[in-house]
């Protein structure tokens, strides 16, 4: 079953109506930082609201790079509401209530970054004229390594805001130049997730893929056979880098040429370059891909 447009855009309006509530709703960052130093109160309180701004921007304006954008800050938000709110004078007060309700508006966000239908929607936004673009599920083994580079990125942005707070001027240097590097390269690595799609158009189906594939592969639509869901790839060449949950399955009439990238070819123990009669790919929404693709064309 098919979730509507109007269905999916759901979690997209969760998640701009609490980050919104975030700038009204009292947070534990001011009662957090109320004895430290005037430079500590300024310099975090900037970067919250900064963060804020940024996210909004990112919220509102769908697009790969906005996905990229809100799902690593909403992260780092959560982490800095919830550190904010333990270390705030008066935590078993009644006054806690505010700042609880600040980590759950963060907590809703931060889940519905990462739900299928709002990847989906701000995929989507990026197609071009009849494209359908529908993400495609992070393979296992690249979790630990995203987690990792996010942590490396937050840690190094964390220590240059605690030195400027202390007024470590040396330190601070070193800790943003440090920042600058670890933030780049997180953002190019971290954004190669946001656009790893299966595009379903008139001519056919396109893997737009650049983690696991050298190019983008692309199977006019007379030139496929069958289009399938099954738990594992079977003869067919797994394109899913190792995912959980249902494959979906593209047979051809004849072998096309396909260029892997060397990440998957040292996974799969293959050549660069193979000549395939099957693929399996892991949409986040299987069940919309292959409705997709084998929805009657339109008659005039």
């Amino acid at each position: 079953m098919t979730k509507s447009p109007q269905t999916r855009s759901i979690p997209v309006w969760v998640v701009r109506i609490a980050w919104v509530l975030l700038a009204v709703v009292p947070t534990p960052i001011g009662d957090a930082l109320a004895e430290s130093g005037r430079t500590a109160r300024v310099v975090f309180t900037l970067a919250a609201w900064l963060v804020w701004a940024v996210g909004v921007v990112a919220a509102v304006w769908l697009s790969p790079l906005s996905l990229t954008t809100i799902r690593s800050l909403a992260p780092l938000v959560v982490v800095g509401l919830v550190v904010a709110t333990l270390v705030r004078p008066g935590l078993s007060e009644a006054g806690v209530l505010w700042p609880l309700v600040s980590v759950g508006l963060g907590v809703a966000s931060a889940f519905g970054v990462f739900l299928p239908d709002y990847a989906a929607v701000h995929v989507q936004a990026s197609a071009y004229g009849a494209e359908s673009r529908l993400p495609l599920r992070v393979p296992l083994p690249q979790i630990a390594p995203i987690v990792l580079v996010w942590l490396l990125a937050a840690g190094s942005v964390a220590a240059l805001l605690f030195s400027l707070g202390g007024e470590v001027w040396w330190l601070a240097a070193c800790t943003g130049a440090a920042a600058g590097v670890l933030v780049w390269v997180a953002a190019t690595r971290l954004h190669r997730f946001a656009r790893r799609w299966l595009v379903i158009v008139p001519a056919g189906v396109v893997v737009h893929d650049h983690l696991l594939l050298a190019e983008t592969f692309m199977v006019k639509a007379n030139a496929v056979t069958s289009v399938r869901l099954a738990n594992a790839p079977g003869e067919a060449l797994d394109l899913s880098g190792v995912t959980r949950g249902a494959l979906l399955v593209v047979s051809m009439r004849e072998a096309e040429n396909l260029a892997l990238s060397p990440y998957l070819a040292r996974l799969l123990g293959a050549l660069d370059a193979v000549h395939v009669r099957a693929y399996a790919v892991a949409p986040t929404l299987a069940g919309q891909a292959l409705a997709a693709l084998t929805k009657p064309p339109a008659t005039t």
